[in-house]
């Protein structure tokens, strides 16, 4: 296991802790607005299979009830901008509604994971 980000984002005023690690052909996300970070929700999504098609990433729910807009989105969008399956584990505390976390979160997202793909 590799990790290759660990970074802060703020989303007003909230901190956001986020860590991805390199696996076998896939990746493994931690997110949380939590120094430690816990289990939270816990989603899989996996890109399409066949190249140049224009389906879905396939998303998976395995575990937790909070947050599950947000988790899937965040999944099935690394694993797009990836091109590998990712497992996220979700686990934010705060009371902020989803609406409101999801476009900052999702933007900073994708500009770090595109940032990545462009280094490697």
């Amino acid at each position: 296991m590799e990790l290759l980000i660990n970074k802060n984002i703020d989303i007003d005023g909230i901190v956001i802790y986020l860590s991805l690690y390199k696996l076998h052909k896939s990746f493994l996300l931690l997110i949380s607005d939590q120094k430690n970070m816990g289990i939270g929700s816990v989603t899989m999504a996996s890109p399409p299979t066949i190249e140049g098609l224009k389906s879905t990433v396939a998303s998976y729910r395995l575990f937790g009830v909070d947050k599950k807009l947000l988790s899937t989105i965040i999944a099935e969008k690394a694993s797009s901008v990836l091109k590998a399956p990712v497992l996220l584990l979700l686990f934010l505390k705060i009371k902020k509604k989803e609406e409101e976390l999801v476009k900052p979160l999702i933007d900073s997202l994708k500009e770090i994971l595109n940032k990545l793909m462009d280094d490697l």
